[in-house]
């Protein structure tokens, strides 16, 4: 059987019976085969224990060690109780560890933040290096994740941040959010525990031959350029006068399990190296307090797309300086040769905008009369329901207008800059529709034009053309058709959002190079 394939069909027996904690699921799985540890933050009753008896399901010969935390807790009751008899007739110090944390393969610990020092200082050592000094014995153990639940995070200066920063994978634990799964879940009637079959769990042999495979996942330029561009994120986002130092701190140790999971997500999913798609699993990852939650989700997902971002802000710094350095050029040699009665005009009082990246937009006559060339307006952009276009209107001294915005629908603020023949929207120069003029020859014109010197707006076209749109076409392919099995339907749709917007970004400056095209 494909491994792929077995682990999306173990994933699913694994969730059976369990609603809207699939994500979870499948993240603990994730974590636990690349030997990491992972802390869920929710109120009580979400179904956190039950993850952790599910995931010991996954593993041949599993066992699985709970206990709930409190400030009484004792090292005993978590480790095993010391041997008297060993300590009275051999004098050894040795904990009789059968049946507690240091056999078990999943452990869950619940209000982990309550246990003690002692407790502490040991889980520090089993979570990092999977061993347990028991007396002079020191103990491999066999456990592939631990899982902690609370339903809050460590409290500042208690001395909890080296634990709190053991865990790798952090996620949020919720009640069921869909009133129709809620209802599946009440009327659910109980089942008899999950069967899965040999041939879809992971033995202990296995297992260790997985990890060797995983380390010779590939880790391309453009996931180390991606974590680079989420890295300085964090350190802007630090220098933040209201932003605690450790907010956005990430150790190198964290750093370095961070690209092992991606590894065994890409290993897992049948890849020999990481993409993108495994970039999103950093979400849950990176983030220490909930408040920074949308900060962290925001810089991972403008990092897909960061380098494309990069060049088109660098496109739009060279237009706009190529026509600032050209203002004469900006269709000067119109001047006392055509007129602004060569452009077609609709509805008697509105020239046709060209071009125009979104819908139909008249811009009004005597606006373009009123505004003096090299001066910046205030505008307004909103929709006209009965000339079924899109009217542009600029604001400015000298002529009374009252902007009646309640009356108005979908409203959207603008600069403005005239030129002959044109207006200059949000940077972004747009000539108007000129009237069509019937040919003498009664068909194509064969006057001779003189061939036009490639500009840096060509330029800017071919490189998008050539290098930018072939680029964001396999990222979004990647994304339309991802089969990340550890990605949520949530997940892929936020990443959605932000191709889509680098798509309109593309678009605004392709049609931006265009239309400069024309006037350099």
């Amino acid at each position: 059987m494909k491994k792929v394939s077995r682990i999306k069909e173990l994933l699913k027996l694994l969730s059976k019976g369990v609603y809207e904690k699939e994500h979870i699921i499948a993240m603990a799985l994730l974590s636990a085969i690349a030997g990491e540890s992972i802390f869920l933050l929710g109120p009580p009753g979400t179904a956190k224990s039950l993850v952790a008896r599910r995931l010991k399901l996954a593993f041949m010969d599993g066992r699985a060690f709970e206990y709930l935390m409190s400030h009484f807790s004792t090292p005993d009751e978590i480790f095993g109780p010391v041997s008297i008899s060993l300590l009275k007739n051999e004098d050894r110090y040795e904990r009789v560890v059968e049946g507690f944390m240091p056999t078990a393969t999943i452990v869950f610990l619940d209000e982990i933040w309550k246990a003690s020092p002692s407790i502490q200082n040991s889980l520090l050592t089993a979570i990092n290096e999977r061993i347990f000094q028991n007396g002079r014995e020191t103990i491999q153990l066999p456990m592939k994740a631990l899982i902690a639940a609370s339903n809050e995070l460590p409290a500042e200066d208690e001395g909890l941040e080296a634990l709190w920063d053991r865990f790798l994978v952090r996620m949020i634990s919720n009640c069921i959010q869909s009133e129709e799964t809620f209802y599946k879940m009440v009327r659910q009637h109980s089942f008899e525990s999950i069967n899965i079959e040999d041939s879809y769990l992971i033995t202990e042999e296995e297992y260790h031959t997985w990890q060797k495979e995983i380390e010779k996942i590939g880790v391309p330029d453009e996931i180390c350029e991606a974590v680079t561009f989420i890295r300085m994120c964090f350190k802007e986002e630090s220098k933040k006068e209201e932003v605690n130092d450790m907010d956005y701190y990430v150790s190198d140790r964290r750093w370095k399990k961070c690209f092992h999971l991606m590894q065994t997500s890409a290993f897992l999913n049948g890849r020999s190296t990481i993409d993108m798609t495994d970039i999103l699993i950093l979400i849950h990852c990176l983030w220490n307090k909930v408040e920074s939650i949308p900060i962290v989700i925001d810089v991972v997902c403008r990092s897909l797309t960061f380098s494309i971002d990069g060049i088109l802000e660098k496109f739009e710094k060279d237009i706009d300086a190529a026509l600032k350095a050209s203002p004469s050029k900006v269709r000067e040699e119109e001047k006392g040769q055509k007129t602004l009665n060569e452009y077609l005009t609709s509805h008697t009082f509105y020239y046709t905008i060209c071009n125009y990246l979104k819908r139909k937009l008249l811009f009004y006559k005597l606006d373009h009369e009123y505004l003096d060339d090299d001066k910046t307006y205030d505008g307004i952009i909103y929709r006209d329901v009965d000339k079924r276009a899109w009217i542009i209107r600029a604001i400015y001294s000298g002529l009374p207008f009252e902007y009646k915005t309640k009356n108005l629908t979908s409203v959207t603020k603008v600069k403005l800059r005239k030129f002959n023949g044109g207006v200059i929207i949000d940077g972004t120069p747009y000539e108007f529709e000129k009237k069509k003029y019937p040919s003498k020859m009664g068909g194509s014109s064969f006057v001779n034009k003189a061939i036009k010197e490639p500009n840096i707006a060509d330029t800017i076209i071919t490189n998008i053309d050539n290098d930018v749109l072939p680029q964001f076409l396999n990222l979004q392919k990647m994304f339309t058709k991802c089969q990340n099995l550890f990605l949520s339907d949530s997940d892929i749709k936020l990443a959605g959002e932000y191709l889509n917007q680098c798509e309109i970004n593309i678009k605004v400056v392709y049609v931006k190079a265009q239309n400069t095209s024309k006037l350099l």
